[in-house]
């Protein structure tokens, strides 16, 4: 229980001190601090958290129904929300490394890194809040994210990075994290045939590979056994 006491205390603090909402629409994101500075900025590495904090709710020890639990779990949703925004706002459908929320006019804006790098965290959100709710608009949007990864970002000898998600020029590369994660969390996304259970019996590396848990002991410093 003390590593889930400083679970709780880390989101908690996140929860309360780096959570905003943007204008006019009211996008829930995760910004970054500094000392006292506060910067209205979300990375596209940010969108992990919408599972994370998904992932926490459904094994938090008060239960599901729980105050804290609820709140971890709707910030999850909300995010995942804002991240497939930062995808589906963009010409060709695909997110830029980052956005500002400091636009008067918008609720963001592209930051100065407007390329798409075939990053898996808004995918690996996805899939988990599927596994988890059952809900289908999270299948929507991932095909969505397929699709104009399909569309702007496959070449004769694999997919290309894209230099600019509104001018959708590719660059001459393919990061190894599109084939072991983003393109994993999609396919597991749409199915249906696969024993994985990220409550009972799987739990995923940094990336992305399924690892079935052989036993539990609560009173080891190593609980999990992996293989």
């Amino acid at each position: 229980m003390k590593y889930r006491r400083m679970y709780d205390k880390s989101v908690s603090g996140i929860l309360d001190k780096l959570i905003h909402m943007s204008r006019p629409n009211y996008l829930t994101y995760v910004a970054e601090r500094k000392g006292d500075r506060v910067f209205h900025k979300m990375d596209h590495l940010s969108c992990f958290l919408g599972g994370n904090l998904a992932l926490g709710a459904y094994t938090h020890p008060d239960g599901l129904d729980s105050i804290v639990a609820q709140r971890q779990l709707r910030t999850g949703k909300q995010l995942a929300y804002t991240c497939y925004q930062m995808y589906a706002r963009s010409k060709s459908g695909l997110s830029p490394e980052y956005v500002r929320f400091d636009s008067a006019i918008d609720d963001f804006v592209k930051g100065n890194a407007p390329y798409y790098i075939l990053r898996p965290e808004t995918s690996e959100t996805l899939f988990i809040l599927y596994h988890l709710t059952k809900d289908p608009v999270y299948r929507e949007w991932g095909w969505e994210i397929f699709q104009a990864i399909e569309e702007h970002c496959k070449t004769d000898a694999g997919y290309a990075a894209i230099r600019d998600v509104d001018t959708m020029k590719q660059d001459n590369r393919m990061e190894s994290f599109f084939l072991a994660e983003t393109l994993k969390y999609l396919y597991l996304l749409q199915d249906d045939n696969n024993e994985i259970d990220l409550l009972n019996t799987h739990v995923f590396n940094t990336e992305a590979h399924p690892l079935r848990l052989l036993g539990f002991a609560p009173d080891s410093p190593d609980s999990f056994i992996t293989t």
